[in-house]
């Protein structure tokens, strides 16, 4: 394997997962990120928010998939209690993802002692029997599906700083995490499963990170700041402009809107 880039290490890698530690200048604070689903499957590739951590001094470790099995590994116990023994006592954990990766961070939270989550869009669960209502990833897992981690679930007294788009079929998972978790929404209307690509074009996807990040984050104040910029948002106009194109679909996002349910 060619060698990484200075300042990038494998801190471990077995079979379908690698772990690659990268520096930082902080030292109070330290990010965990599981990738969502890929196609890249370069090795040598980006971990997901590798960049923005590093430039901005965040030391992290970045959970690579070697398939979008959505981190159901049978090792993944060792895996985390490595990672785990290898922060330095007193550093606040904490993990950000998306979609599948968010599925992963607030399950292995507990193993990690994580201190906060920032979820975009996550799964509650890939079990048809637990959500037969949520078919959308049947044909995307790389392997016949196995269940061996959701028994595990984020304590309680950790905030899962969770954006989702309450028009979306996202919203029965933020449901189901409300009742086992601390779960602090953060609607992102009108962005489907792209929660976070609406931030990314709003230009406030950085603000939540670091916020999150330095445990200063208000929602409430994100969520009015986020309505004024979402036209700025062409996944947002794109998706408010099909769920309003017809009067039925008009009234139902109009209750949604309202309700937030």
């Amino acid at each position: 394997m060619p060698q990484l880039e200075t300042g990038r290490h494998v801190l471990l890698e077995t079979e379908n997962v690698r772990v690659v530690r990268t520096e930082g200048t902080r030292t109070d604070v330290v990010f965990v990120t599981f990738e969502p689903h890929v196609l890249n499957k370069d090795p040598q590739r980006q971990a997901f928010a590798e960049k923005f951590l590093r430039d901005n001094g965040f030391p992290a470790y970045h959970f690579f998939a070697n398939d979008n099995f959505w981190f159901q590994y049978p090792e993944m116990e060792e895996v985390l209690a490595k990672v785990r023994a290898d922060i330095a006592p007193g550093v606040e954990v904490v993990a950000y993802a998306v979609s599948m990766g968010a599925y992963a961070a607030i399950r292995f939270a507990g193993r990690l002692g994580v201190a906060r989550i920032l979820a975009f869009s996550p799964q509650y669960s890939i079990d048809p029997k637990v959500v037969p209502w949520d078919r959308r990833w049947d044909g995307l897992f790389d392997r016949p599906r196995q269940i061996l981690w959701e028994h595990l679930m984020v304590p309680r007294g950790v905030p899962v700083y969770l954006f989702y788009d309450p028009h979306n079929r996202d919203r029965r998972h933020v449901r189901v995490y409300a009742r086992e978790a601390d779960v602090v929404r953060v609607r992102v209307p009108y962005a489907g499963h792209g929660s976070i690509t609406v931030l990314m074009q709003t230009g406030l996807l950085g603000q939540a990170v670091l916020d999150v990040g330095e445990n200063r984050f208000d929602a409430a104040g994100f969520q009015r700041q986020l309505a004024t910029r979402l036209d700025g948002s062409a996944l947002y106009r794109d998706k408010r402009a099909r769920k309003r194109s017809r009067l039925f679909r008009r009234i139902i996002a109009d209750i949604v809107d309202r309700f937030g349910i």
